[in-house]
């Protein structure tokens, strides 16, 4: 097994032996086995093993954590144990958790690459319990061997060599007694519907033949993925905007999509975002919305708003944080930071400051808003516009994009829809 693991490191990682890793090792059978073999691969200096309690077992997740380190101290290797601080015990929740702590130990300790230990059948009950609740080519690509800096080395081996290999080299590990609980939809997976799967398989080769064909399936799947989303991604790229508060996306280009292409565009513009993943049934609800030209959808974590031609895609938590510009004066020039602005001023500017829009705000006589509606600001942009109002007053001398001989816009990085 050592010799097909590190055929399969060597792809992942052509020079693994040079990078320095974090082992996330609950002390179950494919961990352990994980631990085994990096263990004779690359040097102890370059591994830190990483245990995270869960508290959800009492007494076994302490004994598990004591086996690890354990473990650890055997191959010489550095340990660090983290600690469940929520009060959520929600799946989602206690992973959440879980890939938190690994990332700080990877912090910690200069690593380049997190190590998990998923093997095959992880692969195929991820990609069931997927298929079930409804998902698109995202879910059923599930798992990658390398993604950012995640590592799965063990995705093509299946359950049966990882019990051989424990077997043949005679090493102790930890039974997680919660995998044998009904409840959890992953153990209904494992327990209830893969044994009716490989009874079924006998018909076609058998089980063995049957895991073997699932690997090249899943790879079609992840290179189908790849390939649509470089398409899509080309498409987007003259029109994609993409700050720390939100995307934006032209109409116009999402409208000449195909309703195939949207949804896949849809995706990847929420995956970059950083919200939930949508469910296809949610994700529908999402494109009905744009097509009936609703102006603001609010689906699970997400925010999309229509404006000026325009498509505005946000996590519902950006919108409670409340923007604040701050502007340096010094010489003659105005800076601000956050929209990458320096401006060049003629002559002297007194009785007035350098703030973002208020409600209220008026401008040659008429209301701020009003002017935003007619220049065709978009509403997501409006509280970032630069301007210039007479102090203790909503009169506003200045705003951006209008002209002023007084002041020159030397440098905006900020990407406003409407440019001067």
């Amino acid at each position: 097994m050592l010799e097909l693991f590190t055929q399969n490191l060597s792809k992942i990682l052509p020079n693994f032996q040079d990078f320095k890793y974090v082992l996330a090792i609950s002390g179950g059978m494919d961990s352990i086995v994980l631990l085994e073999l990096m263990s004779e691969l690359v040097s102890s200096d370059r591994l830190v093993i990483a245990h995270f309690d869960h508290g959800t077992r009492h007494g076994q997740s302490i004994e598990d954590a004591k086996f690890v380190e354990e473990c650890a101290l055997r191959q010489q290797l550095t340990f660090e144990l983290g600690h469940r601080e929520g009060h959520k015990l929600s799946e989602t929740a206690l992973r959440k958790e879980r890939y938190d702590f690994l990332e700080q130990v990877r912090r910690r300790h200069n690593c380049d690459y997190i190590v998990f230990a998923h093997h095959l059948q992880d692969q195929l009950e991820t990609f069931l319990m997927r298929l079930i609740r409804g998902t698109g080519l995202d879910g059923l690509g599930v798992m990658e061997p390398l993604k950012g800096g995640w590592i799965r080395p063990l995705l093509k081996f299946s359950k049966e060599s990882l019990e051989k290999e424990i077997s043949k080299r005679d090493l102790k590990f930890r039974l997680d007694s919660s995998n044998l609980e009904p409840q959890n939809f992953r153990n209904e997976v494992r327990l209830n519907l893969l044994p009716i799967m490989e009874k079924l398989s006998e018909r076609y080769g058998g089980k063995e033949m049957w895991l073997q064909r699932l690997e090249p399936m899943f790879e079609e799947i992840q290179w189908t993925k790849k390939e649509l989303n470089r398409k899509i991604k080309k498409s987007l790229s003259s029109s994609w905007i993409q700050t720390a508060f939100w995307s934006r996306i032209s109409k116009v280009t999402m409208d000449i999509f195909t309703s195939l292409e949207r949804r896949r565009a849809l995706r990847m513009i929420l995956s970059e975002v950083g919200a939930e993943t949508l469910s296809i049934v949610e994700l529908k609800r999402l494109e009905t919305a744009l097509e009936a030209r609703k102006k603001n959808y609010c689906g699970p974590g997400i925010e999309v708003s229509e404006s000026c031609g325009f498509l505005y895609f946000r996590k519902q938590s950006e919108s409670k944080k409340k923007i604040k510009l701050e502007y340096r004066t010094f010489d003659n020039r105005v800076i601000c930071d956050l929209l990458g602005l320096s401006l060049k001023i003629k002559g002297e500017l007194e009785g007035v400051e350098w703030r973002h829009y208020r409600p209220g705000d008026r401008f040659r006589g008429k209301k701020v808003k009003e002017y935003f509606l007619e220049k065709r600001i978009p509403k997501w942009e409006r509280s970032f516009i630069p301007v210039l109002a007479k102090k203790d007053s909503n009169e506003l001398e200045w705003i951006y994009p209008e002209l002023n001989p007084r002041i020159l816009v030397e440098q905006l990085s900020f990407p406003f829809a409407i440019q001067k």
